[in-house]
């Protein structure tokens, strides 16, 4: 696991935190293995965003606005 997260750091370490938020050592082994396998920062960033999207046209549609509307 120490490997793993090591190479997060280097790799991707600012974009896991700006995502995130949440340093990479403190990531689970399923989450880091998972985390890996992206090949750019850039490609964690548009997943993220496009989770968040997903989670917000959800909540919306049973009627929650996490915006405090």
């Amino acid at each position: 696991m120490v490997a793993v997260t090591a190479r997060l750091e280097t790799r991707h370490g600012d974009a896991i935190r700006e995502v995130f938020q949440i340093d990479p050592a403190a990531l689970t082994a399923v989450q880091a293995q998972y985390l890996i396998g992206f090949r750019s920062a850039n490609e964690i960033r548009n997943r993220g965003l496009a989770a968040k999207q997903a989670t917000d046209r959800r909540l919306r549609a049973k009627g929650i606005d996490r915006m405090g509307g």
